[in-house]
């Protein structure tokens, strides 16, 4: 008999991320970062709340990510229903994403970790460490 082989392929954050998701764990937690607790995922959203915009218009509003890694972070919105992605047939082509009835939802949340953001950062420049 043959023993299996054991996989010994590295495994990249989106084949994590892919495996989280076809395994839930029943944890609202859990839930919630899968759907929207990647490190781009709720500046994403906090820009597609305040209207529609396209690819490079993220990407200038948020110099520090790649292509790749935005791309990433839209398709995951995209897969969670948070975001909506319009393509139009045209040449040269054109893709529009804005946040969705349901991402709406998400409105709070990006809200309140922006005010608290706001905080930390006076608290940081005050010096007061602890």
């Amino acid at each position: 008999m043959q023993s299996p082989k054991a996989d010994s392929s590295p495994k990249t954050d989106a084949s994590v991320n892919a495996s989280n998701a076809a395994a839930p764990s029943g944890c609202p937690m859990t839930a919630a970062l899968n759907a929207f607790g990647g490190k781009w995922s709720l500046i994403c959203l906090y820009w597609l709340d305040s209207g529609t915009r396209r690819f490079n218009e993220l990407q200038r509003l948020m110099p520090d990510i790649s292509h790749k890694v935005l791309t990433a972070t839209l398709r995951n919105l995209e897969t969670e229903g948070l975001i909506c992605r319009t393509d139009f047939l045209q040449v040269p082509p054109r893709v529009e994403y804005k946040i969705s009835p349901y991402g709406e939802s998400v409105r709070p949340l990006i809200e309140a970790v922006r005010l608290w953001g706001r905080a930390h950062l006076a608290r940081q420049r005050s010096g007061s460490a602890s």
